[in-house]
């Protein structure tokens, strides 16, 4: 076995307990999540290059994997809200916006968030992150290298949340769901040895998800997830263990291999990221 083989469904694991907490924090600044990716993007954009005036929408498409009118009609109700500026270039976070309080706090949490995330991947033996040396932020600004912690961790939300939207045929809340109930589903070996095995676990380690479980965690409506979530039983891709809750087998798992590699390799590109800002990990 290949170390990409042995490391797939460990950094899956540990990676999307990443992703369902950043999006918890994403979703807490703007509820609507195709808001929420749009704001995120453009922040993320002026955060790696300062000196840009404005990001095309055309181009800002193409970063988030999503279609352009969608786009543009989100963008119109960013605007409306202070939230971003139209220019004759594109679209822009206005300094005082990138700077509030709300902004700095975010990338605080992402900070504190991406850490977490570069321990778990050391203990899946991915990574080589000194987590000893490592202190929570002061108040005031974060450090160049807690920044640029911070901004590969934003980083890395954004390209998840486009594999996914891509993975689902552009439904992303549909991928956040089915991301929600299996992640639940093995959520209770996560400190255990199970957490670094190689192999898909098997349905007597699963633990059932209950639909308001699932709403709580991704902070949306109750109706919300439950559509979605009768969407995947019609569909087979997860099934229904009594009362007890929902749980995503282990026979689809292995079916979504490619969707895992693809995960991988995102991860090690935003540890190649922090590699070249001169972060050890």
């Amino acid at each position: 076995m290949t170390a990409a083989q042995r490391h797939v469904r460990p950094v899956a694991r540990v990676s999307t307990e990443y992703y369902l907490r950043a999006f918890d924090s994403m979703t807490q600044l703007q509820q609507d999540i195709a808001d929420a990716a749009i704001f995120m993007a453009l922040v993320h954009g002026q955060l790696i290059a300062p000196h840009r005036k404005a990001i095309g929408v055309r181009e800002l498409s193409r970063k988030i994997g999503m279609p352009y009118e969608t786009l543009r009609r989100h963008t119109q109700v960013l605007v409306r809200s202070g939230r971003c500026v139209s220019t004759g270039r594109g679209l822009a976070v206005p300094v005082s916006v990138l700077k509030s309080r709300v902004i700095t706090t975010f990338i605080r949490s992402l900070y504190v968030n991406t850490v977490r995330l570069l321990v778990d991947l050391t203990r899946v033996g991915v990574a080589a992150f000194p987590s000893a040396s490592w202190r929570p932020p002061l108040s005031g600004r974060l450090t160049k290298e807690q920044t640029a912690i911070a901004v590969a961790g934003l980083g890395l939300l954004l390209t998840g949340m486009r594999l996914m939207r891509d993975y689902w045929a552009g439904d992303l809340m549909k991928g956040l769901v089915y991301t929600a109930i299996w992640t639940a589903n093995v959520k209770h070996v996560a400190n255990t040895s199970l957490a670094t095995s190689a192999t898909v676990l098997a349905d007597s380690q699963r633990q059932p998800v209950s639909v308001g479980a699932v709403s709580r965690s991704l902070r949306l409506p109750y109706e919300t997830v439950r559509r979605h979530a009768d969407a995947l039983l019609r569909e087979g891709i997860c099934v229904r263990a009594g009362r007890q809750g929902l749980v995503v087998l282990a026979t689809t798992h292995v079916q979504t291999e490619p969707g895992a590699i693809a995960g991988y390799r995102l991860v090690l590109e935003f540890l190649g990221e922090l590699r070249r800002a001169g972060v050890t990990v």
